[in-house]
């Protein structure tokens, strides 16, 4: 259509109201004084000035609303003309908005969605994101509540009314208004971001205005045997699960007192410790990063330590800033004979097993967790960076560098990364940061961190977990201290570990063997002792040591092992490495349904009835 009937159709729609104003004025001022003479009464003929203030607010009252009445009709007219729609006309259309009651102007009154990929992207909230299936599956969107009119995102009104236009042609469309997360958050002075639950739970989210709290309130209603919906609201902790099992029970006394103990010995023996371990940290930490790799054994997961050394030997990796916290003499001299530096706290470690756990969970298991806190916080306390991982570990590529980048402005700004757990489960919430593989920067906020983590022992003993107490604790020294954490998500490629290998669909592992993964790790967790971790890195192709090594102590090479490094290199400072670590590796088949580097069809499964891997 051409500016000149565009300007014809604009001014038809003035003269019109104009026209029907006149009319209306003329019409109301007759009727009015005409009913207020009336009811002035008494035949006088003439009303007061009470009266006549009344007849006025009367007129101006129902010009108002006719004016009104008109407004809505012109804008009725330009929508069904398109070229006599104008940005005045949108901004205008405040009847339209979504309403929010006058009770909660001081913290509601406007609403917008964005896109949760999105604002991921924007916002980087350290947790690994659930990543949505579709627009269709009900959590692809944010929600935005915005506390003041000045807080709105400029564009709010026009958002709303292009959404508004959309619903009136479909059905399943929202009358919230889509926004662009940069304008969505454009007038956030502050951002108070909620993660919740989004499963198929009858879940209420209440919005309090109150005295600010930075924790989240949990009640549920609970019988003896979990959710009962004829129950009244109750108060629970974080870890209360839908079948009444508390998974953050409080310590128990004997929980306290072993910790107490374990304190008592370990802050006694400190000073000397830390004057042991000072040169040795400041020899192996990179330059300049100021990095140091902790890994802490015993002689029970000797092998895996070996394997990892034999695979980093194989790939020529620099594995020179490693230092192991070996909590057995054993594993001390067969470390140092692997080529690694080496320490043993006689004092801390005295009491420590030196076999393997037989599961995840146990004595054993626990007892080396609290070893892990102490090495983190020793060499914390030194004032150095840490790369902290297991044994059960194979590198391809050395992803200290990744970390110690400096140009790298999306890690840069984060205190301690992890590796995601993959096991979203309540007791690792909100973050299922995996604590056998994570980056710790040196500043107050992690030393305080390691710090707290050591004090609150009998939390470990009680959970017999360290990860789960270290990510309650992180939990909170996030909202009180700022201490900014990553996880790296389970659906990127660059750190993959147990949850991988595990995976069902083996969707993961099928491109892994294909080559078209290239992660810097892989940490073989998930799994329930060191025995099936061996079998399982054999059937990766990632086990370089040689079979007559395995479980043998530095003294024990073989002898025609040792011989035939001698014969090669009588100076040898490195005889286990020289003896037993593989160039190519030992690749076997144990289980048909789980991941291998070649087919297993013919081998049983471990797990009953599950269907080979290789299709």
């Amino acid at each position: 259509m051409s500016s000149n009937s565009s300007s014809s159709s604009e001014s038809t729609i003035i003269l019109i109201v104009a026209v029907a104003l006149v009319s209306f004025f003329a019409g109301t001022i007759f009727t009015v004084n005409m009913n207020m003479e009336c009811v002035g009464g008494g035949g006088t003929g003439t009303g007061t000035g009470i009266d006549y203030y009344h007849m006025n607010t009367k007129i101006e009252e129902l010009a108002q609303k006719r004016l009104l009445e008109l407004q809505k009709t012109a804008i009725s007219n330009c929508k069904e003309n398109p070229v006599a729609k104008s940005s005045s006309s949108i901004s205008d259309v405040t009847s339209s908005l979504l309403k929010f009651p006058s009770t909660t102007k001081k913290y509601a009154v406007g609403m917008a969605k964005t896109s949760k990929v999105a604002f991921f992207d924007k916002i980087d909230v350290g947790v690994p994101m659930d990543v949505p299936k579709d627009d269709q599956a009900g959590d692809s969107d944010v929600l935005l509540i915005y506390s003041r009119n000045d807080a709105l995102p400029s564009s709010y009104k026009k958002e709303l009314f292009q959404q508004q236009q959309k619903d009136s042609t479909s059905s399943s469309s929202s009358s919230i208004p889509s926004i662009d997360v940069d304008e969505g958050i454009k007038n956030c002075d502050y951002l108070n971001v909620i993660l919740t639950n989004h499963d198929n739970r009858n879940q209420c989210l209440a919005i309090v205005p109150q005295y600010e709290s930075f924790h989240i309130q949990r009640w549920m209603r609970m019988g003896t045997k979990g959710i009962d919906s004829t129950q009244d609201l109750q108060l629970v902790s974080r870890g209360m699960k839908s079948n009444g099992k508390d998974q953050f029970e409080p310590p128990t006394k004997k929980d306290r007192n072993a910790n107490w103990e374990i304190l008592g010995r370990y802050y006694k023996a400190f000073p000397t410790v830390m004057k042991e371990l000072k040169p040795l940290v400041e020899s192996v930490a990179t330059k300049p990063g100021n990095t140091v790799t902790v890994m802490v054994s015993n002689f029970g997961q000797s092998e895996l330590l070996a394997n990892f050394v034999c695979t980093a030997r194989s790939r020529n990796l620099d594995i020179s800033s490693i230092l192991v916290f070996a909590t057995d003499l054993e594993t001390k001299s067969l470390a140092e004979s692997l080529g690694l530096k080496a320490y043993y706290d006689k004092m801390n470690f005295d009491s420590i097993p030196s076999e393997a756990a037989a599961r995840y969970g146990d004595r054993k298991f626990t007892a080396m967790m609290l070893a892990k806190v102490m090495c983190v916080q020793m060499v914390s306390a030194l004032g150095y960076n840490i790369l902290f991982q297991d044994v059960d570990m194979v590198w391809y590529k050395n992803p200290i560098p990744y970390f110690e980048d400096k140009n790298n402005t999306d890690l840069k700004k984060f205190d301690i990364m992890f590796q995601d757990d993959g096991g979203h489960s309540l007791r690792y919430a909100p973050y299922s940061a995996n604590s056998g593989f994570y980056y710790v920067r040196y500043n107050r906020r992690t030393v305080h961190l390691f710090s707290s983590l050591l004090n609150a022992g009998d939390l470990i003993l009680s959970t017999d977990s360290h990860q789960q107490a270290l990510i309650a604790l992180m939990s909170e020294h996030v909202s009180l201290f700022g201490l900014k954490v990553k996880v790296f998500s389970r659906d990127e490629d660059e750190f993959p570990g147990g949850y991988h290998f595990h995976q069902t669909s083996g969707k993961y592992m099928k491109e892994f063997f294909k080559g078209n993964k290239n992660p810097y790790i892989f940490h073989m967790s998930w799994t329930l002792n060191k025995d099936n971790k061996l079998l399982f890195l054999q059937q990766m192709g990632e086990w370089h040591v040689h079979e007559q090594c395995i479980h043998k102590k530095a003294n024990e090479i073989p002898s025609d092992l040792l011989t035939a490094i001698k014969n090669r290199n009588d100076g040898t400072t490195t005889p286990f490495a020289d003896a037993c670590c593989l160039a190519e590796p030992i690749v076997k088949c144990h289980y048909r349904d789980k991941p291998s580097k070649n087919p297993c069809r013919d081998s049983p499964p471990i797990d009953k009835g599950r269907p080979s891997f290789w299709k």
